[in-house]
């Protein structure tokens, strides 16, 4: 497993941008996406440049699903890969990845869970 350091995280921005430049449509479509998995490009990149320690900023967390490399644990799926290129990217997985995924980061019972996923469904419906 590959350290995600600010400096693993601004390498693989970087990374990726470069990428886009010289990529097809699809592959376009996921860089955009923060679909990149060649670890040891991204190690590469961090050794070739200085890249400061201090914390991303805002932009650069939400940028090329940054976030979510630096937090696999909120992920409740599976990422998979599709055809589309306006949703190149979907979670696969059911209830109990769901519940699980929530459970290791709250201390929630199961019943409250539920209860919690009924309110929200609620509040979706009406919207």
């Amino acid at each position: 497993m590959h350290n995600i350091s600010p400096t693993y995280l601004r390498a693989r921005l970087d990374l990726i941008r470069e990428k886009l430049t010289i990529a097809t449509d699809m592959q376009a479509a996921l860089l955009r996406n923060g679909v990149y998995y060649d670890q040891k490009a991204i190690e590469q990149k961090a050794k070739s440049k200085q890249y400061p320690q201090t914390p991303l900023s805002f932009t650069e967390l939400c940028t090329f699903n940054t976030w979510f490399v630096l937090h696999p644990e909120k992920v409740c799926g599976q990422e998979v890969v599709t055809s589309s290129k306006e949703f190149p990217v979907t979670i696969q997985g059911d209830k109990s990845k769901i519940l699980a995924t929530i459970q290791k980061q709250q201390s929630y019972s199961l019943i409250e869970i539920e209860a919690l996923a009924l309110e929200y469904e609620l509040q979706i419906n009406q919207l």
